[in-house]
């Protein structure tokens, strides 16, 4: 019997282990995709979690699953597609329908609310116990208002005391379990936390005051104001709530702390901030990805303490994520600064831009009715952010608001096109730019309708006229990082993104031609059939037939590429010392072949390239066979071919780490970027021979 999605997916984890990094994660996104596309697997993880009983390694394994189902879900519905809504109504459904067969116990509850709240997502209706079904610790129920307020004490020690005394610990570990609470019991907690006279509970006020539900907010609001005519709210609190208001929505719950700001204010209480930031040792700042995404992370110390503290602002939604890693060594807060660097593509930030970003950040959730989340408080007390207020920005005020905006409108018209021409090698040194796409279900919607591929093309540029001033922001954004990091692109990114504002044609600004490839990629790629992490040889016993004499060069015509070229790129890819994915080679040949392939042709073509793949990589191993196959070709082809292997080298120097580099290697990328003119063939497939050896060991 064949293993089903969710049990190889299980057994994948199993052998990872509890590599978060590595090939746990590779698992887990792999999940996510399947997920989104075949919803009902969702809901048969939920049924085998409501199985398990007793906790073991494949009920959190299975929790890893579906936590990586519900966060793709948040981020697709957030990102406009419609699989993301689908994908959450079918696994609540699921709980639904195991609470009304009883299989769901009070434990299960509280498991999937804490699942739910730690992807950002407000957990569904079906997960809120009655009072009758709370089941405490030790087995018994009550009604009691007197003993539940003892049990809400007990509750409270025994959290604070695994919270370690932290209030945003605290928080946390409490907001985790609101779902699963009947909802007069969570203001019930609320208002009896905030109504202890202990300063922690303070600060939880201040958290609570920026939940996603309103009556939470007013909840907290109302038990503020009960402290100050207690006597007992402190000064630092005060000050807090200064600047915490303004990143409320305009609401009941903010109206009530404006109230208590004016009477503490009429009692003469002093709002004292009380705190000493932590000393600021470095800022990474990426570039936003296609989706508006922006990742910062900011190295921070006091004393012998050391911290990052992690945000993510997302344009559209404001600041969706921000909390704090504590770090045992500097050398662990490096290496954090340095993946960041590597692996994302960060650039060095300032603290003034940091300001700059995440004001931005707060008024696009605020202008959404989104505050942000409670992190905030915390990063921005460490980081010295005082102050920080909403600063909502037209585009062209972001525009004309950067550094290089008054250089760029002086410069001759010519120059100024030379600068937006030049937007077509971003792509080589911002990897941020690959994902600069569009991947809603209307951008979908568009290509969808579309009867051949010159159609979808047309309809596509037509489409992205009414996205300008989204792209406009994104490269306005990254213009404020680049500048600050003091890179030379950032008078690029200012210059289209005026021009994109002034109605400059799209097909002339070279980065719109990257996105508007890049969005077809997207559609043909959103297929739950598509494995972007397959091997060659994977790929290559999919073929259904081999290739007819002349059927990829009719299928490249018009792209720009010839079969010759292709050999020769591909050649490149499979003799490289580390492996290079499809996901990392596909896109430079699909950018070209699919604005002009038939949709029909496309899984013919895909077919076609992987086998040809495995026949460059086989040939490979045979120097005499090789150079035979090169020299049969015409000094065009040739040309062609050593085009195309010169163009991989360069692409991915990367896969050509210099520590391992031998002389042969030097020898053999040498005639690779000079050219096959003048070069000894023998010795070129004898050193490419030798390569792929060392690759098969």
């Amino acid at each position: 019997m064949a293993k089903s999605r969710i049990d190889e997916a299980l057994a994948a984890l199993a052998a990872a282990g509890a590599d978060g990094f590595g090939a746990r994660r590779d698992v887990l996104e792999r999940m996510s995709f399947d997920l989104l596309h075949r919803p009902a697997l969702g809901g048969q993880i939920v049924a085998q979690l409501c199985a398990i009983e007793t906790p073991s390694p494949k009920g959190e394994d299975l929790l890893d699953l579906l936590g990586a189902g519900l966060d793709a879900a948040r981020i697709a519905r957030e990102n406009g597609k419609a699989r993301g809504q689908t994908f959450l109504k079918t696994v609540e459904d699921a709980l639904d329908l195991a609470r009304r067969q009883g299989r769901m116990t009070p434990t299960h509850n509280l498991i999937f609310a804490q699942l739910w709240t730690r992807n950002g997502l407000t957990a569904p209706a079906s997960l809120e116990l009655h009072r009758e079904d709370v089941i405490l610790e030790n087995g018994r129920r009550t009604a009691n208002p007197t003993e539940g307020e003892a049990l809400l004490e007990g509750l409270f020690t025994e959290l604070i005391q695994q919270a370690e005394g932290d209030p945003l610990a605290l928080h946390h570990a409490l907001t985790e379990s609101f779902p699963a609470m009947p909802p007069e019991m969570r203001d019930h907690v609320v208002a009896y936390s905030v109504g202890r006279s202990d300063a922690l509970h303070a600060d939880l006020a201040c958290f609570w005051l920026l939940d996603p539900a309103p009556h939470i907010r007013l909840a907290a609001a109302q038990g503020l104001a009960d402290r100050l005519v207690r006597g007992d709210l402190p000064g630092r609190i005060l000050a807090t709530l200064v600047v915490l208001r303004s990143w409320m929505p305009e609401d009941a719950a903010r109206g009530r702390v404006d109230q208590v700001l004016k009477e503490a204010m009429r009692k003469g209480v002093i709002a004292d901030p009380d705190v000493t930031p932590w000393k600021i040792h470095g800022i990474r700042m990426t570039l936003p990805d296609g989706s508006g995404a922006q990742s910062i992370g900011v190295a921070l110390q006091a004393g012998s303490q050391r911290k990052m503290a992690m945000l993510l602002l997302k344009q559209g939604q404001g600041v969706k994520d921000a909390y704090t890693i504590p770090c045992t060594t500097a050398r662990e807060q490096k290496s954090i600064i340095e993946r960041m660097s590597e692996d994302v593509g960060a650039l060095t930030g300032t603290a003034d831009c940091l300001r700059r970003a995440v004001s931005l950040a707060l008024a696009d959730g605020l202008a959404h009715g989104l505050p942000p989340v409670p992190g905030l408080i915390e990063v921005a007390r460490l980081c010295g952010l005082d102050g920080l207020r909403p600063e909502a920005r037209s585009t062209p005020d972001l525009i004309a608001g950067t550094g290089s905006f008054a250089a760029v409108k002086e410069l001759p018209s010519r120059q100024q096109g030379a600068l937006i021409m030049a937007s077509e090698d971003w792509w080589d040194r911002h990897e941020i730019i690959e994902s600069w796409f569009e991947d809603s279900d209307e951008a979908h919607a568009v290509l969808d309708k579309a009867r051949s591929a010159r159609s979808a093309e047309a309809a596509l540029w037509k489409w992205l006229e009414t996205r300008r001033d989204w792209w406009a922001r994104i490269m306005a954004r990254s213009a404020d990082v680049l500048e600050t990091s003091l890179h030379p692109d950032a008078t690029g990114f200012v210059a289209c993104a005026t021009a994109l504002l002034e109605g400059w044609e799209l097909k002339k600004i070279p980065v719109m031609l990257d996105i508007h490839e890049q969005t077809i990629e997207a559609w043909v790629r959103d297929d739950p059939d598509f494995d972007p992490e397959a091997s060659l040889e994977d790929l290559a016993e999919a073929a259904p037939e081999p290739e007819k004499k002349g059927e990829v060069a009719a299928l490249l015509r018009g792209t720009g590429l010839s079969s010759d070229w292709l050999d020769g790129y591909l050649t490149g890819i499979v003799i490289a010392p580390k492996i290079i994915m499809p996901n990392q080679w596909l896109p430079r040949i699909l950018d070209a072949v699919l604005p002009r392939i038939d949709p029909s042709r496309f899984q013919r073509f895909m077919d076609l390239l992987m086998m040809r793949a495995q026949a460059v990589a086989e040939i490979a191993s045979e120097p005499a066979e090789f150079a035979a196959s090169i020299s049969s070709r015409s000094k065009k082809a040739q040309g062609d071919w050593a085009s195309g292997f010169s163009e991989a080298l360069d692409r991915f120097q990367s896969a050509w780490p210099k520590k391992g580099m031998t002389k042969e290697d030097s020898r053999l990328i040498e005639i690779g970027v000079a050219g096959l003119a003048g070069a000894d063939l023998p010795a070129l497939a004898a050193l490419i021979a030798k390569r792929q050896a060392k690759n098969s060991g």
